[in-house]
């Protein structure tokens, strides 16, 4: 297969993604269609992600149609993932995480390090 039929088949798995969206829309019953389908930028923004699929599945060296469909199809989930990470890697956990959050965590971790009374299991 070559490399353009690998980047086809995973720009198509990307766009199938919005295809089902659509379809799922349109099972509801609703006759208007959700504002961000009439916004340029939404296409624009889709777009490249059907393109980033299509180079993704590319960069893979996948040579299986299915495959690639399968990467074009996951990269949304495959970039928010990496996205994740670099924000996780670079911002400073105040910044990641809501107060709020903080708190009931480390409640609940100081929770989790207690023993029950009269427990003989681990140093005391």
């Amino acid at each position: 297969m070559s490399a353009w039929e690998t980047f086809a088949w995973g720009f198509l798995g990307s766009a199938a993604v919005e295809m089902v969206a659509l379809l799922g829309f349109y099972s509801t019953g609703s006759r208007r269609l959700p504002a961000r389908y009439r916004r340029v930028g939404f296409w624009i923004t889709r777009t490249v992600l059907a393109v980033l699929a299509g180079l993704l599945a590319v960069a893979y060296e996948i040579d299986k149609r299915i495959l690639a469909f399968n990467v074009g199809a996951a990269t949304p989930l495959i970039v928010t993932f990496m996205a994740r990470g670099f924000r996780r890697a670079y911002a400073p956990p105040a910044l990641d995480v809501p107060p709020e959050k903080v708190s009931r965590d480390s409640e609940r971790d100081a929770k989790s390090e207690r023993r029950p009374t009269g427990s003989s299991h681990g140093p005391r």
